[in-house]
This record gives C-alpha cells, structure tokens and sequence, in this order.
C-alpha cells in the first residue's frame, strides 16, 4: 500500500499530479478542521469578554447611580445644615441681645445700690471697708433681718451636700453647686427666711421637681426645689416665717431633702454663711459672704428707713421698716423684740 496521496489537478496544460504524504495530508486536514474550532473558541471568549464588561459597565452603571444619589442625600443634608447653622446663628444673636439687656439691668439695679463704681471683689476685704457694723442701729438690724434671708428655712437633719464644687450624686459628674442641700423629714415644713413675693411655683417630676422662687427686698432671691406640696401661690407675699412648702424627694432627687439657693443680683451666695447670721453675730455674713458690698447696702436701707421715719413721724431709734401695708406701725420695743424664726 501507497504511503503517498496523489492529487491530481486537470489543467489546460494536461493533468498535474502532487504527490503527499500521509502525514501532511492528516496535518493539512487536521489544520483545516481546527480552524473551525479556534474561531469558534475565540469568538466564545470574545462574546464572554463582552459579557463581563457590560456586567462591569452596570455595575459601574449602578454604582454612578447610587453615588448620584448620595451626592443629592448629602446637598440636602448640607443645605439644611447651613440652614440649621443659620437659624442658630440668628438665635445666638438674639440670645446675646438678651444678654446685654439684662447684663444693663443688672447695672441698673447696683448703680440704685451703689454698686456699679466698682466691681465686686471676692479677695480679703477688711470689716472697716465694707460696713461700720457699731454705727448700725436696731432698727436698721432688725429690718434687714426681716427682709434678707437669713435663719435656716427649716428643721433640717443634716447638710447633705454643700455650697461650691461637687460630684453630683445622679450624674456622678463635677459641677458647680450653687445651693445647699438639707435633708428632712418628708413633709416638713419649710418656712419664708424672709418677706418677700413668691415668683414661681413650679411643679414638675424631673430636674429640681417641685420647685418655688421667691423675690425679697434689694436684690436677693431664694429658691426651693425637690419639694413635696405647695403652701403659697405665685404673687403672694409672704412674711418671714411663713410655711411655704414642704419637704419632698420630687425631680432627681435620692431622698427627701430641700435645695436651698439664695442670690443677689443674680450671683449666687453660699446660704449656709446666711443660715449662720444672727443679731448676736451680727458681722459674720458681713465678714463671710463677699460677693455683696454690705457698706453700699447697708447705706441704703438706713436711708429707707429714715425715711419712712420722716413720712410717718416717729422717732428714728424706736421704728423700722413696714413691710405689709396694712399693718399698724409698731414701736421701737416691738421691733427689737421681733421674733427670729429658727428651726
């Protein structure tokens, strides 16, 4: 048998014949029939690579979609946050407006005291600079005692937590204590340390709960919070000695107790050094309590009170100052002896 393959051609010269062998016809052949397969493989893969690529054209697709609509999200977030910004602005300023009207009220106030020449010092001043406690008389005392809060408020146990810094006992943060806190029986009673106006009335479950401020003469306010039940209501003037209020445990409170604040002009003084004044130790809020210019004060409530002396012609040395209109004016004797509320 022939291992050659004979191809024979006709042409116009004659038959030609080429004469192959058998490997290179299978080679020819198998050439021939691959081809075929490659082009199929190719156009395969060329048809798979096209896939994938618009398989990652929508999701890159997607993706544009999906930032598109975060970048929108985040304009508006922006726009209202300027907005915000804005209104916050506008609030700040009109906060501060307030500030400054009340920043010349307060000024008002001390230039009708006498305190506006000069700022008020909490270094050492000496008792000679700020009152001549000998040149004060009884009636003067005894009027201040009547309108300064002054006595404890009422038959406290014990001082819980004092005047000035401390670990607040809800939020176990350090802050500024601007009262005193004085344990109590719950319901006992809390009385005026005072003449004065009840301003608020104010019941509530949280914060300082049950809560009550009230307005005294020339400047000074107090303030009672955690309170169980309410005696008075707002507008009503009270006289020192008065029941207020009683004892309670409302707001954030972890026992019955009362927070006790008293302030003049809006500063707030530690009410224990006011708690310890007495007409037998007459100069010691003078020399404790600092934040007040008790020589200016003091001024002027000599000054009232001589004149209400002059306008209702009793002698200077035997009145003081009547608080209620429409008591009776009572004698020198009276006034002296004038009961100081203790607890």
């Amino acid at each position: 048998m022939s291992k050659k393959v004979s191809i024979t051609i006709p042409s116009s010269q004659g038959e030609q014949t080429f004469y192959f062998g058998r490997k290179a016809v299978l080679l020819c052949m198998t050439s021939l029939l691959s081809v075929p397969i490659l082009i199929g493989g190719a156009t395969y893969m060329h048809l798979e690579s096209k896939n994938k690529l618009a398989a990652q054209a929508g999701d890159a697709q997607e993706l544009i979609e999906t930032l598109i609509v975060e970048k929108e999200q985040t304009e508006f977030l922006y726009a209202e946050q300027v907005e915000t910004n804005h209104n916050l602005s506008q609030a700040l300023t009109e906060k501060e407006g307030t500030i400054q009207l009340l920043g010349k009220r307060v000024f008002d106030v001390e230039s009708v005291l006498g305190l506006a020449d000069e700022e008020l010092h909490t270094d050492e001043v000496s008792l000679e600079d700020r009152i001549d406690a000998a040149a004060v008389d009884s009636a003067v005392r005894a009027t201040m005692f009547r309108l300064i809060p002054n006595d404890s408020p009422m038959a406290y146990q014990r001082i819980s937590s004092s005047y000035g810094r401390r670990t607040n006992p809800i939020t176990g943060k350090r802050h500024n204590h601007t009262g005193i806190d004085l344990t109590c029986k719950r319901g006992e009673d809390i009385l005026a340390p005072a003449d004065g106006v009840i301003e608020t009335v104010r019941p509530s479950k949280k914060g300082f709960g049950n809560f009550i401020t009230m307005r005294h003469s020339f400047g000074f306010m107090s303030s009672y919070a955690h309170l169980q039940k309410f005696k008075v209501r707002s507008g009503q003037f009270v006289s020192k000695g008065d029941v207020i209020a009683s004892c309670g445990n409302s707001g954030n409170s972890t026992g019955p107790h009362l927070h006790y604040e008293v302030r003049f002009l809006g500063r707030s003084l530690n009410p224990q050094y006011l708690m310890d004044w007495t007409p037998e130790n007459f100069n010691y809020v003078f020399e404790k309590e600092k934040k007040v210019k008790w020589g200016p004060l003091v001024q002027l409530i000599d000054n009232v009170v001589r004149l209400q002396i002059n306008l209702t012609n009793v002698p200077y040395i035997s009145s003081t100052i009547d608080t209620v209109s429409s008591e009776d004016k009572r004698t020198s004797s009276e006034n002296n002896q004038q009961p100081i509320v203790t607890n």
